[in-house]
């Protein structure tokens, strides 16, 4: 029956690529569920607040566990992504049912919490068997979604609305599986270059940094009292609205201007839109808690999506496995916003004066950004040494396989076409007058490299990279990427 509507959904999504934006649809079911109204009304903030703790909590020590689980090269199963929406679909709707209930409540805050662990971690694995162009494109444009699937969440009827939160879960695991059905069958990620204990406490470290920041981010949005911005108490979905459409923007601005994608390119956006957060929590009133509110969201929708690029970034070059990444950064993530919001809760109830607090988490996220720079350059580190030993793995075993006479022909045969290709395209970017930084760039594209990888090898940004290609097309006379390689081959079979 799934394989049947899946196939059915697969022609109509398949020209849209809409399938790629299902991440959208799970963080919707995170916020709707809990900040809107669909599933909790206005007077029931405290079942909501005990619901979403219990979620978040067994959510993260399952996304803990999942780092740890066997048969990590292999992507999870259909079988388990298409059971665990329908899991959080089922356990959501029942909320509604068990507000009265807290056991129950708690019950079914804790299974659908479990569920959702695996399409978190879904999620991350598809987004390192796709290209990397579409990962980038994707992972911040799924924020259109979540807006989109909260504003119809927010004016939607109670129990519509309701109905369509739970529906969300269903919603990601099936784009999910038509992003699989398009992606080779069969996956397997490669065998980390690293032993995961060899970068288990680097990614611990990294973590920890990332939870104070999400600590500060679920401080400002429970600390601000009903009433005390200008969201009513039953539009808070509204704040949460406004952060994804500033978030979203940012994403796309810093992706395509950053030289490079990794945790210090994140936290010094994050980091300023935090702080300025706080400052306006400590002023209060109903502008300065409008604004803190707003960037608050902002900020954590900016860390939501954008470790997910980063991530998949980090598991292309061998580093560690998807299941390892994802699920230690967002149980911590998780985790950070549990704390967070209750220490805010706690001082909601007892009218305590939230400026030391906000202070100490000031000074926290400033003395995180050296941190994450630190961290950073380490991680580098681990990086460029995996990248040696797999060199000289692959040569040892080049030279194993050379053994026979035919095996060293067909070296000398690949060197010599890396050669003549290497030639071909310097030939061609004299003669098209093409800059050096373009040659490079024209030298890549003949051989197949995407931007992304482009921007890692020349430490350029996406938008100057982009810039460079569409020079590179004019001065070349060619209008994609395909007439360019068709101009490289014709080169070479001349020469041939």
């Amino acid at each position: 029956m799934i394989g049947k509507l899946i196939d059915r959904l697969d022609s109509f999504f398949g020209r849209l690529h809409f399938r790629y934006l299902g991440l959208g649809a799970l963080l919707a079911w995170v916020y709707c569920t809990w900040f809107a109204n669909g599933i909790f009304n206005v007077g029931e903030t405290r079942s909501a607040i005990l619901s979403l703790w219990a979620s978040l909590l067994a959510s993260a020590i399952a996304l803990f566990s999942m780092a740890f689980r066997p048969n990590k090269r292999t992507p999870l199963s259909e079988r388990t992504v298409s059971a665990a929406g329908f899991v959080m679909a089922a356990c959501t709707l029942s909320l509604r049912l068990a507000v009265q209930a807290p056991c129950a409540l708690v019950a079914l805050s804790i299974i659908g919490g479990i569920a959702s662990s695996v399409l978190w971690v879904a999620w991350g694995e598809l987004f390192c068997q796709t290209h990397p162009e579409n990962a980038e494109r994707s992972i911040p444009a799924s924020l259109v979604v979540f807006v989109g699937c909260a504003l119809a969440v927010h004016f939607l009827p109670g129990f519509l609305s309701g109905v369509i939160t739970s529906c969300l879960p269903v919603a990601a695991s099936l784009m999910l599986l038509l992003c699989k059905k398009s992606e080779a069958s069969e996956f397997t990620f490669a065998q980390p270059i690293k032993p995961f204990s060899q970068v288990f406490l680097l990614l611990i470290s990294l973590a920890a940094c990332s939870m104070v920041c999400s600590i500060a981010t679920g401080f400002v949005s429970v600390s601000i009292y009903p009433g005390a911005s200008y969201f009513a108490p039953d539009e808070i979905i509204l704040a949460y609205i406004a952060g994804a459409s500033i978030a979203c923007m940012l994403a796309v601005v810093a992706i395509a201007h950053t030289s490079k994608m990794d945790f210090s390119f994140l936290y010094q956006w994050a980091i300023p839109l935090i702080v300025f957060a706080l400052a306006a929590r400590v002023l209060g009133g109903m502008v300065f808690n409008t604004a803190a509110l707003v960037l608050a969201c902002s900020a954590a929708f900016y860390v939501e999506v954008l470790f997910y690029a980063i991530f998949s970034r980090i598991t292309a070059r061998g580093l560690c496995l998807p299941s390892e990444t994802f699920g230690i950064f967002r149980a911590v993530v998780q985790l950070g916003f549990l704390v967070g919001s209750f220490f805010g809760a706690r001082l909601v109830d007892a009218v305590v004066d939230v400026t030391g607090p906000c202070l100490l988490l000031i000074c926290a996220c400033v003395v995180m950004l050296p941190l994450f720079i630190n961290l950073q350059k380490r991680l580098g580190e681990v990086d460029s040494d995996a990248a040696i030993e797999s060199g000289i793995g692959e040569n040892a075993r080049a030279k194993t396989a050379a053994s026979s006479m035919e095996d060293e022909e067909g070296e000398r045969e690949l060197a010599m076409e890396r050669l003549s290709m290497d030639d071909v395209t310097a030939e061609l970017a004299r003669e098209y007058k093409l800059s050096p930084r373009e040659a490079e760039v024209f030298g890549f594209l003949a051989k197949g490299r995407s931007v992304p990888y482009m921007r890692d090898a020349l430490v350029i940004s996406k938008s100057t990279i982009e810039t460079h290609i569409k020079h590179i097309y004019a001065k070349c006379n060619v209008h994609s990427k395909q007439e360019l390689l068709d101009l490289v081959e014709a080169r070479q079979r001349m020469r041939e």
